[in-house]
């Protein structure tokens, strides 16, 4: 699609075309009275031009990374599908509902079973400060029973008494401890399996686990989930959408991470820029074939799967270029009409890279040359002509010293080779 031109370029234009007309008139009012003869002919001034060497792609558009969401928690039934194909997902957004019944009467006998060790390690931690206390009265007794001992006030059956009921309230305040142990360990128990209940009832809401683009929903209301089935979800993260093409040997060797590409998508009238970001790290050893991928620019709202066409620039040189009538081709060789002081004379060219009317001219053809737009079997060497300058072929653009004389309006994209 042409881009509409601008005032400046109408008016550097009509500049142009003023210019030509009075070229034109100069030349017929130079030409002599009796040079009927002379044949006038359309000319073309050779100037410089970029040439860009292209490589053609053909492919498809794809999520630069897709995200497979899976059910965590096997055998549920999916209740709810709170989104659809082609939405927008936040990370951590509920996608679909599991049942979640059975976890939830769980998580009630956990409650119960957690109020139930609460109320046993207060009763444990009640014997142990009774075992403390007694631990404490029975060894105040024995000290006192040693104390009067050598005294002769205690016999020893009274001390051996008093040491013994030590030795029990030891006992017996240890085992409270080690009660009270069981029973806060209970507790921990209890709690880690509380904890591992309401993970389950968090995992029977399926959540994105990235932001991105809905691609595929397998989920349906009233299947089982399964780990080892098909993904419940599919998500392009962050919605990054890429052009994917299978590229021959001899093309995908030429291509680079960093070059530039144009794509055709169908639906936008403008190709869409993009870069090399991918290639394969070996070809297909049956299809002599690889795979590459184009990180494509701006944020235009494009569909997976879709078809597309593209061309990647692999290098860029400056030459002649000319228009394809220009150039004559027979029997292998090709030639151009030269015409100097108004005289033509035939020379053999070589020529490089071609797209639509513009032929690149590697050698014959020097800079600021005057060439005979069409060269026809009506023009012979040292014929003497009036040259006419092409109008039409310097309306196109100003941009580029080439355009000056001979470039269409997309001379500036390149030529393919």
């Amino acid at each position: 699609m042409q881009k509409k031109a601008s005032p400046g370029r109408h008016l550097a234009w009509r500049s142009i075309r003023s210019a030509f007309a009075g070229c034109v008139g100069l030349i017929l009012s130079l030409v002599p009275a009796g040079a009927a003869d002379q044949m006038p002919v359309t000319v073309v001034v050779a100037r410089q031009g970029l040439v860009t060497e292209q490589i053609a792609l053909v492919g498809t558009l794809a999520a630069r990374e897709e995200i497979q969401v899976h059910p965590f928690v096997e055998g549920r039934e999916i209740t709810e599908i709170l989104i659809e194909v082609g939405e927008r997902v936040e990370a951590g957004e509920p996608l679909a509902l599991l049942d979640s019944q059975e976890t939830r009467l769980a998580l009630d006998k956990n409650t119960v079973s957690m109020q139930r060790a609460k109320v046993a390690i207060a009763a444990e931690r009640s014997k142990v400060d009774i075992a403390v206390v007694s631990e404490r009265e029975a060894l105040k007794r024995l000290e006192r029973s040693r104390s009067l001992r050598p005294k002769g006030a205690v016999s020893d059956q009274t001390l051996e008494e008093h040491q013994n009921a030590y030795d029990r309230a030891i006992a017996e305040l240890e085992l409270a401890r080690s009660s009270l142990a069981l029973a806060e360990a209970d507790e921990q128990l209890i709690a880690s399996e509380r904890r591992e209940i309401e993970l389950t009832l968090e995992r029977c809401t399926v959540r994105a686990p990235a932001a991105g683009s809905l691609l595929e929903r397998s989920a349906t209301i009233g299947a089982l989930t399964s780990s080892s089935g098909e993904p419940l979800f599919t998500i392009a993260r962050d919605g990054v959408i890429e052009f994917v093409a299978e590229v021959t040997d001899a093309s995908f060797v030429r291509l680079k991470e960093g070059m530039t590409a144009k794509i055709a998508v169908p639906g936008f009238e403008t190709p869409v820029s993009g870069t090399v970001r991918l290639s394969a790290a070996q070809l297909d050893p049956k299809t002599r074939s690889g795979s590459i991928r184009i990180e494509l620019d701006g944020a235009v709202p494009l569909i997976p799967g879709a078809y597309a066409r593209g061309e990647v620039d692999t290098a860029e040189r400056s030459n002649i270029l000319l228009p394809g009538t220009a150039v004559k081709s027979a029997e292998g060789v090709n030639s151009v009409y030269v015409v100097n002081n108004d005289l033509v004379s035939v020379r053999n060219v070589k020529v490089g890279a071609q797209r639509d009317n513009l032929v690149e001219i590697l050698e014959g053809v020097g800079d600021g040359e005057i060439v005979v737009l069409k060269a026809g079997g009506f023009l012979r060497d040292r014929d003497r002509v009036i040259p006419i300058p092409d109008l039409a072929s310097a309306e196109v653009t100003t941009q580029r010293e080439l355009s000056e004389a001979l470039l269409p309006a997309d001379a500036g994209e390149g030529i393919r080779r």
